[in-house]
């Protein structure tokens, strides 16, 4: 990346939300117009479509205000957009330099994760999949509340790497350098190992729970019911002991916490002391580096395959486009052409910039005769791309600080007390920032006294339990105590300012945001204003959700690894052949006695009989051939039926349908195999930013629940 130099000029606006952003650039812009800056000599980047359009309006507009005709007709020659369309149309004007082709075709981005998913199936081989497996499952990553919000798949940890490797142009060389680190960070964390062999360790183990059993057991002092659910526990240990031969590191460290009365802590302690050891243990320290190691190996494998397969058809993605770009700005006679074009550089949110849209934008900034930058670090939200807050920073400490003209001190939007809120919460948060950087001051005060109905803008309501004073009943107390609020004050019909703030207004539901912490509190919030009788618009990731898309999913799962444990278990609950307690008897039955003899867990059940004949019918067949298959041959529709609300649950087996199709289409205009273990990676995908058809939250109608995210 280039370093910001003596010689580099950049002029640095902050500007907080609310804060007249918009109105200030065009201002800028209007007036280094007026002062010779030719409009073709101009570019600008936005995070959106919408807000170049909107930036060129605006200038548009203040330039035929001012008389200037002619600059605003020309301002359609200047370069205004997102960084990719405009990184697009550079490396397209000089394509020659580039090495690439004047028509070059790059990967949209809802096809570029689908390419990289078929990419990341063709190196996901059944051994690779069963050993990440078994090691998450030995790690404890894939135990019941691992994550609060989505089950944990160590998928989205490869596809996570590979989003960063690829969006800081790293190479298979760097790569293998992070995951040495990676390990020997990790590792410095850890208590030295110990030299004890792992069969002793085991040998240790299971004489200490047999001991503590027999002791708790024979305590006749003790016959709480915390040391009895505590003897249950080692004694279902004891049975993981002799059935699988080991227990899971998460197994040890609930050892290590289980409780028993005052009156049998000793008979405990020295069995606890053995389990809250087990970081020592030389099997868990090789657990983490394997696990750590194939996470790296197989992102790594992933993106050699995803460069073959684009450099075969004569494809480049926008990561590619952003990677060529700046070796562009690095060739002298590109570098000559744009200084003499180069009459103004405007970079808009610069704080959600990613490492190689900075080498770009600090390059273009040395060719350029002004240079404006205009950015907030506290509203960065693209630190999952990529972006990094500290690198805006850099910049403005690089060339010189903010001036204090430069920073944008009103808020436009909120009420007073709203903003004296929000200095408070942000200078404590920011406290690394120039305080002058971070407060606001409201630009409009309230009327005195204020319109009737119009309330205090900040307002603190303290809900009491009379059941108990002394702490907060569990949900969904708390969502009806707020759903019920809500309704009381929409019934008031408390005033609300209009947006010139020259009218009052009753509030309607649709003004009324709630915030909550994760997905699944937005749908208690939701429910309990259904409850009380409002709408609530809510954002959500419904299909996969639903129990007809796993049992469809779990069979696909399977066709592709009949070893796959947690697919045949979905299978069996789901088609109604076993409840969770069976199923986990079977398994332990299974795992004692069965394995070894080469047999297949529940091989007998009908379901997996027909999935297990199916296998050897669809090596020639696609994601939705296949899919259709199952559906045909299993009678999904009918079981599914069986479940209750029978049309919604068809149209989600029709919509599972629509989307292998167009999972084949996408393959088809980039001339990919549309694989099974493809479209199960993609579909993923598809449904992590899907959004239920009530989450738009327009209507007026509909009170909004969203995430803080």
């Amino acid at each position: 990346m280039a370093n910001p130099s003596p010689e580099l000029s950049i002029e640095v606006l902050s500007a907080g939300a609310g804060s007249g952003k918009t109105y200030t650039l065009t201002g800028r812009m209007v007036d280094l117009l007026k002062n010779g800056v030719r409009p073709a000599g101009i570019l600008a980047t936005t995070f959106t479509k919408k807000a170049a359009a909107e930036l060129q309006e605006r200038v548009r507009v203040r330039l035929l205000e001012a008389g200037m005709t002619e600059q605003a007709n020309e301002l359609g020659e200047a370069l205004i957009g997102t960084v990719h369309s405009i990184g697009t149309r550079l490396l397209q004007r000089f394509a020659f330099e580039a090495g690439v082709s004047p028509l070059v075709e790059i990967i949209a981005d809802g096809d570029e994760q689908r390419l990289f998913n078929e990419s990341l199936a063709q190196v996901l081989s059944e051994e690779r999949i069963e050993k990440m497996n078994l090691l998450a499952d030995r790690l404890g990553l894939t135990k019941q509340g691992y994550s609060s919000s989505q089950a944990y798949d160590w998928r989205r940890d490869i596809r996570q790497l590979t989003d960063v490797a690829r969006g800081n142009n790293f190479d298979e060389k760097i790569l293998k350098i992070s995951k040495k680190r990676s390990w020997e960070a990790f590792e410095r964390l850890l208590t030295p190992v110990s030299e004890t062999n792992p069969v002793v360790w085991n040998n240790r183990l299971i004489s200490a729970i047999d001991q503590t059993v027999a002791a708790l057991e024979n305590n006749e002092a003790d016959t709480t019911k915390v040391t009895r659910d505590a003897v249950e526990t080692l004694l279902g240990f004891q049975r993981q002991l002799k059935t699988r031969g080991e227990l899971y590191w998460h197994e040890w460290v609930k050892i290590s916490k289980t409780k028993v009365s005052a009156k049998s802590t000793d008979l405990m302690a020295d069995l606890q002391q053995l389990a809250l050891s087990h970081d020592e243990h030389p099997q868990f320290r090789e657990d983490i580096r394997q696990f750590m190691d194939m996470v790296f190996d197989i992102a790594a494998d992933a993106l050699r395959e995803y460069e073959r397969y684009k450099t075969r058809r004569g494809l480049i993605d926008y990561t590619d486009m952003e990677t060529r770009v700046s070796q562009l700005l690095r060739l002298p006679e590109v570098c000559e052409t744009l200084r003499q074009e180069l009459d103004l550089l405007l970079v808009d949110e610069f704080q959600d910039t990613s490492p190689i849209q900075l080498d770009i934008f600090l390059r273009l900034s040395r060719l350029a005769k002004h240079s404006i930058w205009v950015g907030d670090p506290k509203q960065s939200i693209y630190g999952f791309r990529g972006a990094e807050p500290a690198l805006m920073q850099a910049i403005i400490d690089a060339t010189g600080g903010v001036k204090p003209e430069n920073i944008l001190k009103k808020s436009w939007r909120s009420r007073p007390d709203l903003v004296r809120a929000s200095n408070a919460i942000f200078t404590r948060a920011f406290d690394k920032m120039p305080p002058e950087q971070v407060v606001l001051e409201p630009a409009v005060s309230d009327p005195d006294p204020l319109p009737d109905g119009v309330g205090r803008a900040l307002v603190h309501w303290h809900f009491r339990s009379e059941m108990d004073e002394r702490r907060t009943p569990g949900s969904p107390w708390l969502e009806l105590c707020i759903a019920e609020q809500i309704k009381t004050t929409l019934e008031r019909g408390v005033a609300v300012f209009n947006k010139k703030r020259n009218q009052t207004r009753p509030v309607r539901p649709g003004d009324i945001a709630i915030l909550c912490r994760s997905n699944t509190e937005c749908i208690n919030m939701a429910n309990a204003l259904h409850q009380i009788g409002l709408k609530a618009a809510i954002s959500r990731n419904g299909l996969l959700e639903t129990a007809e898309a796993k049992l469809t999913l779990a069979c696909l799962k399977f066709l592709l690894t009949p070893s796959d444990s947690l697919s045949i278990a979905e299978i069996l609950v789901l088609t109604g052949g076993s409840d969770l307690e069976t199923l986990v008897n079977e398994r332990l039955q299974f795992l004692a006695h069965e394995q070894d003899a080469g047999l297949r867990w529940a091989q007998d059940n009908d379901y997996l009989k027909q999935l297990f004949q199916l296998r050897t019918r669809t090596a020639d067949l696609s994601a939705s051939e296949i899919l259709t298959l199952v559906i045909e041959e299993l009678d999904l529709r009918r079981l599914v039926a069986q479940m209750g609300a029978e049309q919604q649950r068809l149209d989600n087996l029709d919509r599972l349908r629509r989307m292998a199709l167009d999972y084949e289409s996408a393959c088809q205009r980039l001339h990919s195999a549309a694989s099974l273990g493809g479209f199960l990676l993609w579909v993923n995908e598809v449904a992590e930013r899907d959004l239920d058809a009530q989450g738009s939250g327009e209507s007026e109608d509909a009170i909004k629940v969203l995430t803080y995210h």
